[in-house]
């Protein structure tokens, strides 16, 4: 018996000391992504400066707007998904709570944001299961709405290989895939379900919902697209092939930074931003783009935080009187 308890006890230690390197690491990844960025952004200062003395500050403003919108979304996103499970409160209480909780996705750990939201809904009397249940969901139709965005622009990019049987055969895949995206949901749960160690599998969701909600999503991605074009036509005119790889590499330096252990995944995301469009920029509006966009999130986030939450206080104090 007394062996057992060690045993297990001895596997509890080295998990823990698995996570604790993980988060190290992750850290320092970070650390040295942005180190190096920084480092070749000092060296080429002088042709990057006439980039920021011509900045269109108006054009910057409605970036920062659009990144907004597409931040308040994903939480209203959030809120609608745990509020359809669980609607002791309302929306708008949630989307507060997912306000409050992503200014901890900054501290190192990668976890803060959830151990605080999963603690603002126990607050509010909402069942654990549900809280869990939703940020799961979360996660899963972030990363197939990212997937489902780059392939409804794939024959833009990759037109010259587009042959009249190539098309047809393409779009065969997209009707499959998207009849196929209930499934996919339901198996991105119980992967999550198991990695958070909850049992998901009694969670239900009609196929309409699950339509709906990769809908919004959807929309979310669009939004920051736009408000990234947007970003760096402050800094220099674009044409519509660059404007549309920036979409496009935003989804894909998301979930790169979402995967790595990194905080927020900073440095990550950049690093694989730069990657992908490497050959579309010249070397110096590239390093500005790729360090300007943390900036550009975090302002938009900012914005979004300031403006609902003013909104929300504003609503309370109403109801108060």
């Amino acid at each position: 018996m007394e062996w057992k308890e060690k045993t297990g006890s001895n596997m509890k230690e080295k998990t823990s000391l698995k996570k604790r390197i993980v988060k190290i690491g992750g850290i320092l990844l970070a650390v040295i992504i942005l180190g190096f960025m920084g480092k070749e952004f000092i060296q080429n200062w002088q042709d990057i400066r006439p980039y920021l003395e011509n900045v269109k500050i108006g054009v910057l403003g409605i970036a920062i707007g659009l990144y907004a919108i597409a931040f308040l979304a994903t939480g209203y996103n959030w809120a609608y998904l745990l509020w359809r499970m669980d609607n002791r409160i309302g929306r708008r209480e949630y989307l507060h709570i997912h306000m409050v909780s992503a200014l901890a996705r900054y501290i190192p750990g990668g976890i803060w944001n959830i151990v605080g939201k999963a603690y603002m809904c126990t607050e509010k009397g909402v069942e654990k299961s549900a809280t869990t249940a939703s940020m799961i969901l979360e996660y899963v139709f972030q990363i197939l709405s990212s997937g489902l965005f780059l392939l409804f622009f794939l024959p833009v990019l990759m037109q010259e290989l587009f042959t009249p049987i190539l098309t047809w055969v393409f779009l065969f895949i997209v009707i499959l895939i998207i009849m196929l995206l209930p499934w996919m949901v339901r198996i991105g749960i119980r992967i999550l379900g198991n990695v958070f160690h909850e049992d998901l599998s009694n969670m239900q969701m009609k196929n309409q919902y699950v339509y709906q909600i990769l809908a919004q999503y959807v929309g979310v991605w669009l939004f920051t697209g736009f408000g990234l074009i947007i970003l760096v036509r402050a800094f220099e005119k674009i044409n519509g092939i660059q404007g549309l790889y920036l979409m496009l590499s935003y989804p894909i330096s998301w979930v790169a930074g979402f995967l790595s252990p990194s905080p927020n995944g900073m440095g990550v995301r950049e690093g694989v931003l730069q990657l992908l469009l490497g050959e579309s920029y010249s070397y110096e509006l590239l390093l500005l783009i790729t360090l300007t966009t943390r900036i550009w999130t975090i302002l938009g986030e900012g914005v979004a935080f300031v403006g609902f939450e003013g909104y929300y206080r504003l609503q309370r104090k109403r109801k108060r009187e």
